[in-house]
């Protein structure tokens, strides 16, 4: 008995091998296709032993750059990026292992995050100023930026972002990510963490689709996500009172009081904060409700420039709350 049961547990083990192998191989191979046959629409910069995917469009300064939320890459700011590039420099960018950029070292937190996009800018020859826009988790990887580059940050726009004191808990799948993901389940099953695309511009799908089955997505996002406590306690560290103005815009239809008193004392980052209501949205406003981005972006490189005369949030989409003074 003891032999049979010695026996089949060695052919057990030997199938989840073969099975194992399998994946990888299927993994790898359907990636180069998907990649080869959708090459990268921007320029892949090296940051230091990985590179990071920019796709900069416009032209004149400030310069905006986009930083997406947890599990997206830069294709998230499809809606946005076109209207912006009617007034200024703007770029997005796929945060290491997200898009067409490489892997990068862990843990990703926001600081880690921060010196990237510092060297990116610096390699892009990016070298004036800067209106960071940051969605959802973006949001507290450019406060840290903003905190530690205050030298080259003339605004911030933060798009239902992330809050350091907001409740974070660790999807327990995030430990089984790395295996999943490199042995082809999650593509074999169509599970994407950033999506597939179906919302994008029909002339941007298959960049998406290119890109949405990668396991560095995968493993990258669950990096950020399982590291989201120590990036929450680097924003709560570097946070400090700014004198640029901070445009908050919150999704109107979000119902969870907790999330809208945090988004109100983000507005209290700065004096020259304040706040907008995207009416018709839920979380990814880039998406349901762009217009109300695009503005809020507008006004803060017109008041960079000193073309802002009014109230920053005055001529919004959205409905606008002024400032409630912070903590």
């Amino acid at each position: 008995m003891w032999r049979w049961a010695k026996r089949t547990l060695v052919g057990l083990g030997g199938l989840v091998v073969v099975a194992a192998l399998t994946g990888s191989v299927y993994q790898w191979i359907a990636t180069r296709t998907d990649l080869a046959a959708n090459p990268p629409p921007g320029r892949l910069v090296d940051v230091g032993g990985h590179k990071l995917h920019i796709w900069c469009t416009g032209s004149g300064e400030p310069t905006v750059v986009l930083e997406n939320g947890l599990g997206g890459s830069g294709l998230g700011w499809s809606f946005v990026q076109p209207e912006v590039a009617k007034f200024t420099r703007v770029c997005s960018y796929d945060r290491a292992g997200t898009g067409y950029s490489d892997p990068g070292p862990s843990p990703r937190t926001a600081r880690r995050i921060g010196q990237e996009l510092a060297q990116l800018l610096d390699r892009t020859g990016i070298s004036g100023p800067l209106v960071l826009v940051g969605a959802s988790i973006g949001g507290l990887f450019v406060r840290v930026f903003a905190s530690e580059h205050g030298e080259r940050v003339v605004g911030l726009v933060l798009v239902d972002a992330s809050h350091e004191d907001q409740e974070m808990d660790v999807p327990r799948i995030a430990p089984f990510v790395p295996f999943l993901s490199s042995v082809g389940v999650f593509r074999l099953l169509g599970v994407s963490f950033g999506g597939t695309g179906e919302s994008l511009p029909p002339s941007l799908q298959r960049f998406a689709r290119a890109t949405a089955f990668r396991a560095s997505a995968y493993q990258a996002t669950a990096d950020e996500g399982t590291h989201l406590p120590e990036s929450a306690a680097e924003v709560r560290a570097s946070r400090r009172k700014l004198v640029i103005p901070v445009v908050v815009v919150t999704a109107g239809r979000d119902p969870d009081p907790t999330w809208r008193s945090l988004q109100r004392d983000q507005v209290g980052l700065s004096e020259r904060g304040c706040q907008v209501i995207a009416e018709h949205s839920g979380h990814a406003i880039a998406l349901g409700q762009p217009q109300a981005v695009v503005d809020a972006i507008r006004a803060v490189v017109d008041t960079a420039k000193g073309r802002n005369d009014g109230a920053l949030c005055g001529s919004q989409s959205g409905k606008a709350e002024p400032s409630n003074g912070g903590r």
